[in-house]
């Protein structure tokens, strides 16, 4: 059976800009579970003040506040996650368009004669930009699967280790 691996350990080993990349997603990836974590219970707050206690919205002033404010927190994350998907894309392409030529230029004008230069064009220019919706897309989607839920479930446990464990017992 083909198994293939959510991260390829080829291209960590040959770009370095995708640890400094991997890195910044787990970051942000926390900084966005605290926020999504922060804008869940300041919804349930403001659900709770306005239907079982009446509050209106001079009474949910600060929670209605600090919940734009947390949407704001979030988009900024969303975009911070975007610029560094972006400018790692570009670094990786970068590395390894540069490898290749190094690679090329090693074997000498004798093995690029005999190779056919349109597929090692290809290789450097459409093979490589392939890599933009790995590293801009799915790698910063990963980072979030993997960090979010824990964080959730970390939160859960604080508040109510019972509904933590059932949510843990009957997970897929």
């Amino acid at each position: 059976m083909f198994h293939v691996k959510p991260i390829d350990p080829r291209l960590l080993r040959y770009a370095r800009a995708t640890r400094f990349f991997l890195a910044a997603v787990v970051v942000l990836g926390l900084v966005g579970a605290g926020l999504i974590i922060a804008q869940a219970m300041l919804i349930a707050e403001i659900v709770v003040g306005a239907f079982q206690h009446g509050q209106g919205t001079a009474g949910l002033r600060t929670p209605l506040l600090l919940l734009a404010a947390v949407a704001a927190g979030r988009g900024l994350v969303s975009w911070l996650t975007e610029l560094a998907a972006n400018r790692a894309s570009a670094a990786v392409k970068s590395e390894l368009r540069g490898r290749l030529l190094e690679r090329a230029a090693g074997l000498g004008p004798e093995w690029l004669s005999g190779q056919r230069t349109g597929s090692l064009v290809a290789l450097a220019t459409r093979g490589v930009d392939a890599l933009d919706d790995y590293f801009a897309r799915y790698l910063p989607q990963l980072g979030l699967a993997v960090v979010v839920p824990v964080a959730v479930l970390a939160r859960i446990v604080t508040e109510d280790w019972v509904s933590a464990a059932t949510i843990v017992v009957t997970l897929p």
